[in-house]
C-alpha cells in the first residue's frame, strides 16, 4: 500500500517540485532584470550627477572670472583715479608755491624801512602784519591741499568699494 501511495504521490511531487523550481526561476530572473534595470538606473543617475558637476564647476570658475576680471578692473581704475588724484595735487602745489611768492612779493612791498616816518607810529606790529597774513595764507594752503588730498583718496576709495560691493553682490544674486 506504501508503494501503491508512493507510486501515485511521486508524479505530483514531481510536479510540485517542477512547479516550485519554474516559480524560483521566474522570481530570479525577475530579480535579475530589476537589478540590471536598477543598475542601468544608478549608471544614468551617476552620468547625469557627473555632468552636473561638471557644469557646476565649469559656472563657478566662470563667474570667479568674471569676479576676478571686475575687480581688476576697479583697482586699475582706482590706480588711475589716484594717478590723477596726485597730478592735481602737485600742480596744487606749483600754484601754491607761485602764490607764496606773490604773497613773500606783496608782504615785501609792504614793509616799511626803519628811515620811514609812519613806521614809527606802527612801530613792530606793522613789520610783522604781513607776515602774519603770508604764514596764515600759507597755513591754510597747506591744510587745504592736506583736506583735498585725503578727500580725494576716500572718495576714491569708497566709490571702489562700492563698485566692488556691486560685482560681489551681484554674484551672489546669480548664484541663488
Amino acid at each position: 500500500m506504501l508503494s501503491k501511495i508512493l507510486t501515485r504521490s511521486v508524479p505530483w511531487l514531481l510536479l510540485g517540485a517542477l512547479a516550485l523550481a519554474g516559480l524560483q526561476t521566474y522570481r530570479l530572473a525577475s530579480e535579475q532584470t530589476a537589478h540590471a534595470r536598477t543598475q542601468r538606473d544608478h549608471a544614468q543617475q551617476m552620468a547625469t550627477l557627473e555632468r552636473t558637476g561638471r557644469e557646476a564647476e565649469t559656472d563657478a570658475r566662470a563667474e570667479d572670472a568674471r569676479r576676478f576680471t571686475a575687480l581688476w578692473e576697479i583697482t586699475n581704475a582706482t590706480q588711475t583715479q589716484l594717478e590723477a588724484v596726485r597730478a592735481d595735487a602737485a600742480a596744487a602745489s606749483d600754484v601754491a608755491g607761485r602764490l607764496r611768492q606773490r604773497v613773500a612779493a606783496i608782504t615785501a612791498g609792504c614793509r616799511r624801512s626803519p628811515d620811514d616816518p609812519g613806521s614809527a607810529v606802527a612801530g613792530e606790529a606793522t613789520r610783522s602784519d604781513p607776515d602774519l597774513l603770508a604764514d596764515v595764507l600759507g597755513e591754510m594752503e597747506i591744510a587745504g591741499r592736506e583736506l583735498a588730498e585725503e578727500t580725494d583718496r576716500r572718495g576714491i576709495a569708497g566709490r571702489a568699494c562700492e563698485r566692488a560691493y556691486d560685482v560681489l553682490n551681484e554674484s551672489a544674486a546669480r548664484l541663488h
